[in-house]
């Protein structure tokens, strides 16, 4: 086998043994139907499983066990994937997605994916440029500008959000500031011979602790939201943000407008990308603090309805 099937072998694995309580035999047979056996192996090799179980430690830190009473084999409570760092989790999960993609093998046309935007094909520069400490000579394409700008940018970290590609840095642009800039907004990078120091006490998860993207345009605050039932189900299953707290009934009676409603609270600043996420729920959603928020999002609301005052009443 190439490394990339071995590869795709550890990541079946883990996905398997994941999904549930499995013996050996299990193993054998989900892998004797599986695409990624590319030799037909009516069993998983007994030695080959056992490697590949130590190869999976060494590679993910991931332990896969085994109760000698039932013979079930399981991931490591210790070692589960929730358990792991946001990097090893990311890229271990593309993996296994890639993984059931190949297993699906003829449902090209039933499954559907958003675009993934421009600008990947820098990443592996500026990873190199990170961990080598080397700045950048990048030609930059802003949202608000009409040409190109060159600068020199020295590289801290990586972020992801919304399926795009962020770098976050100083920009001899902006002397002495720490931005984010979007990759799919360079036009062209090289990297340079030039060192760079991060500022020391820089940490990239501190950086974006209390904000909800890549904005950093306002001060957090205290933030609370009601919302009603079918709204608090989305929230509930996908938080806004990492503070993230819904009140209980006692608390939440003091603050509440409405009946039947749910509400949440907050540490997070109210940037121009969290008001916008706010606004996708619509009418479910309502800002009871900050104030300045609430008015804000009323104003807003009161713009766009305005836009539709002309509208034609055949169209209505």
């Amino acid at each position: 086998m190439s490394p990339a099937q071995v590869f795709k072998v550890y990541i079946w694995l883990v996905d398997t043994i994941s999904s549930g309580r499995l013996t050996k035999e299990d193993i054998d047979r989900r892998w004797s139907h599986s695409s990624i056996n590319v030799y037909g192996e009516p069993f998983f090799p007994t030695r080959k499983f056992h490697r590949y179980k130590e190869e999976i430690l060494t590679l993910f830190g991931i332990n896969i066990r085994c109760n000698r009473k039932s013979g079930y084999y399981y991931i490591d409570s210790d070692n589960d994937v929730h358990s792991w760092g946001d990097m090893r989790r990311y890229i271990v999960s593309a993996f296994s997605f890639k993984a059931t993609l190949d297993e699906a093998e003829g449902l090209e046309e039933s499954i559907l994916f958003e675009p993934i935007p421009a600008g990947t094909q820098y990443l592996t520069t500026l990873m190199r440029a990170i961990r080598a400490r080397k700045q950048l000579l990048v030609t930059y394409h802003s949202f608000d500008r009409d040409t190109d700008s060159d600068m020199f940018f020295s590289p801290y970290c990586l972020r992801v959000f919304k399926q795009r590609w962020y770098v976050v840095g100083e920009a001899s642009t902006h002397p002495g500031e720490t931005r984010v800039y979007a990759l799919d907004r360079i036009v062209d990078l090289h990297m340079l011979d030039s060192d760079f120091a991060i500022p020391q006490g820089f940490s990239p998860k501190r950086f974006f602790d209390e904000y909800y993207g890549v904005f950093r345009n306002a001060e957090p605050v205290l933030l609370r939201l009601e919302v009603l039932p079918r709204a608090a189900q989305f929230l509930r299953t996908l938080p806004l943000h990492h503070s993230q707290r819904e009140l209980g009934e006692v608390e939440a009676a003091k603050y509440r407008r409405e009946e039947d409603t749910v509400l949440f609270e907050y540490y997070v600043a109210p940037t121009f990308d969290f008001v916008q996420q706010l606004r996708t729920f619509g009418a479910e959603l309502r800002v009871l603090a900050p104030l300045s928020l609430a008015k804000q999002m009323q104003e807003e609301a009161l713009k766009v309805l305005s836009r539709y005052n002309d509208t034609p009443d055949n169209l209505k």
